[in-house]
């Protein structure tokens, strides 16, 4: 039976809704098809699961028309694999339907499951019925044979529909994959046949039953053979001049032509010389669909009807029987002027040419040559038996012999060169190099010019890489100066601060044992000895107080650490080209200079190690107040390192072993971590509570000191 594409969809969905489950192993047993066809509509329509094995006979994925065959019957099936053939040896599981005339079995389209493949084999043997038994949908779903008149042959779609009559019987044969008249296999009309196919039957209005025959491919009707030979023997051999005198077309009737095949293509057809003795008298080119293509060198016997295409005459519609075998034939070599001024239509020739272009397609390769008759267009028909073509550049130097055209329907695809010929080639073997393309070719000399300039910008680049790394090397130079002048400075405030201060608490301590002194004794006036011992210990503590400053940075103590950070290592960055982001969390809060001072001092070192070794792109400092505590972390997209253990720490390591003092300085815990090729991290975490008593402790004591 044939299921309506529109209706398919939602048979399908209300077949698969109805599936009953299926329980973990289980699996549907095997069945025969005639079982499934045996249950009632209302049986079926129970969506039972079965899976039956068989012979694929017909598939139509674009109209979801599927036949499944085994020993006892066919039935339809929905199938959606595009790449099934009928002959493949399938196993199909799904569940029953009731269909239209007859049952049916769905599959699971939608989770692409129940149809797995076996093999491929032979169609089964048909079951011979006559025409008139084919009305009715006794024959649901059977492959059959029937033998009928083929009446008209016309175009539906991509189908070819060929009306099948036999005595008052007629019946509608479908055969897919067609796109265009041309290819319709007309050469069947006025014959007796036998088709092999499967019987569709459908429901009309009314409850009416339509049936058609769908044929899977034109090799499965074959001519009746006495029908075959009466049709040549019924026309006489034509000459070629009567045939194809220009001044007159003969009457649409059956034509006959011998002669020899110079080029054939299955389901297109061949060209063949016409002889007058030994002598090649012309040339004719015979369409014919019909299965099995003579081979090169054939003598074929042809009738068809003439027709004219582009002012040449054909033989359309033909069919053919190879008299006998023979060697291919060889081509005409001909002077360029000669086909300029003779009519070399359809011979077989042999001339050279160049290869301008390559124009690789889906089913021909084709070729644009310059000639001495002008552009033409060289074209190979692509085949499962064809051997494979060189690549061939531009420039090369070819041999060419194919069939001559001229005005080929396809010159527009070579733009504004003027094709006015195209040649078709036999086989892979008929274009032949004579001289390869020069290597220096205009593409490669563009390859060359463009290498040429790709070395130039390379050893720019390095130049600018070089004068960079100089000035790196420059800075890197001046930052170490810099560096040391300010050690130098801090060891001179040091001095100044201990002499200054020493000889300060010595003088205050001269003036206090005065003091003692005079107490004791009752003599003298001690207040202006205290005064003057108050003014030297003020003065004192101005002088320390200063010194201390100069250590540490005004803007940490006036903007705080975001800030003070940004003014440290901008300078860094922006000497090194590298780019700063520094960015700031949570609520503020201060934590004394001594505390602040020695995260400044740890980001410093942490920058100054990441900009020095590990040549970043971008730094990017993150203080973040936290809930629990202070997280500062400091990370670079630099070449990165592998982190010794911090016992295996050198005094010098890029500072790490300095940033780790600090950290435990402010009760914090700093942790480092690098791989070489992923750039460097450093974090510092300080729980409030411990980093508010180490900061308080500290001020403590500096004051305590201080005072």
């Amino acid at each position: 039976m044939r299921i309506p594409p529109v209706c398919f969809a939602a048979l399908v969905g209300s077949l698969i809704g109805a599936l009953p489950p299926l329980s973990h192993g289980e699996a549907p047993p095997l069945a025969k098809i005639s079982t499934i066809r045996k249950m009632n509509a209302a049986e079926a329509d129970r969506a039972h699961r079965v899976t039956v094995r068989g012979v694929l006979t017909y598939h139509d994925p674009t109209r979801f028309l599927s036949f499944i065959q085994d020993e006892t019957a066919g039935i339809y099936v929905s199938l959606w694999d595009a790449h099934l053939q009928p002959g493949d040896v399938l196993e199909v599981s799904g569940v029953t339907g009731a269909g239209g005339a007859g049952r049916i079995i769905v599959t699971d389209r939608a989770a692409r499951a129940g149809i797995r493949a076996l093999g491929h084999g032979a169609l089964p043997a048909p079951k011979p019925v006559g025409l008139e038994e084919l009305r009715d949908a006794t024959f649901d779903a059977q492959w059959v044979s029937t033998r009928a008149v083929v009446e008209t042959v016309t175009l539906d779609g991509d189908r070819a529909v060929v009306e099948l009559v036999s005595g008052n019987a007629r019946l509608r044969a479908f055969i897919p994959g067609y796109a265009s008249l041309e290819e319709l296999p007309r050469h069947l009309i006025g014959f007796t046949v036998e088709a092999h196919g499967v019987l569709g039957t459908a429901l009309a209005a009314g409850g009416a039953v339509r049936t058609t025959l769908d044929i899977p491919s034109i090799r499965e009707i074959s001519i009746d053979p006495a029908d075959f030979a009466e049709r040549f023997e019924a026309c006489p051999v034509s000459q070629f001049e009567a045939l194809f005198a220009r001044d007159s077309l003969p009457r649409r009737e059956p034509t006959r032509v011998q002669g020899r095949v110079t080029l054939a293509r299955e389901g297109y057809g061949f060209f063949v010389n016409l002889y007058a003795g030994d002598h090649v008298h012309g040339t004719v080119f015979v369409q014919s669909v019909q299965p099995g293509a003579p081979a090169l060198g054939d003598w074929v016997d042809t009738v068809g009807v003439v027709e004219k295409a582009k002012g040449y005459r054909i033989l359309r519609d033909a069919i053919f029987r190879v008299l006998s075998h023979g060697a291919a034939v060889d081509g005409s070599h001909v002077l360029d002027l000669d086909i300029l001024t003779e009519d070399f239509h359809g011979h077989l020739i042999v001339t050279q040419g160049q290869i301008v272009e390559t124009f690789p397609g889906l089913s021909e390769d084709a070729w644009l040559v310059r000639t001495g008759f002008g552009f033409v267009q060289v074209v190979l028909s692509r085949g499962s038996d064809r051997a494979p073509v060189p690549v061939l550049e531009p420039g090369t130097r070819v041999g060419i012999t194919g069939i001559l055209l001229r005005n080929p329907p396809t010159a527009e695809r070579f733009g504004e060169q003027g094709v006015g010929y195209q040649i078709q080639l036999r086989t892979s073997g008929d274009l032949a190099v004579l001289k390869a393309a020069p290597w220096w070719t205009v593409r490669r000399i563009g390859i060359a010019l463009g290498l040429v300039a790709l070395l130039s910008v390379a050893a720019l680049g390095w130049v600018y890489l070089l004068r960079k790394r100089v000035r790196e090397q420059t800075e890197t130079i001046r930052s170490q100066l810099e560096k040391a002048a300010v050690s130098e400075e801090r060891t001179r405030i040091a001095r100044e601060l201990h002499d200054s201060l020493a000889q300060h608490l010595a003088s205050i301590t001269i003036q206090l044992d005065v003091v003692a002194e005079r107490l004791k004794t009752g003599e003298g006036d001690t207040q202006q000895l205290l005064e003057t011992a108050r003014e030297m210990a003020a003065h004192s503590m101005d002088q320390t107080r200063l010194a201390i400053w100069d250590l540490r940075s005004p803007t940490l103590a006036r903007d705080g650490l975001v800030a003070a950070i940004y003014e440290v290592v901008q300078p860094l960055a922006e000497r090194r080209g590298v780019q700063l982001e520094v960015k700031q969390e949570g609520e503020v809060r201060r934590l004394g200079g001594w505390t602040e001072n020695h995260l400044l001092r740890i980001v410093q070192e942490a920058s100054s190690n990441a900009l020095q070794h590990g040549s970043p792109k971008l730094i990017e400092i993150a203080v973040l107040f936290r809930i629990g505590g202070l997280m500062m972390t400091i990370r670079d997209d630099g070449v990165g390192f592998r982190v010794p253990s911090p016992n295996a720490l050198p005094a010098a390591r890029f500072g790490m072993r300095g940033m780790l003092e600090r950290a435990q300085k402010v009760g914090g815990r700093l942790v480092l971590e690098s791989e070489p090729g992923t750039g460097t991290f450093v974090s510092v975490w300080m729980p409030w509570p411990q980093t508010v008593g180490a900061t308080a402790n500290s001020m403590a004591s500096a004051e305590t000191q201080n005072v």
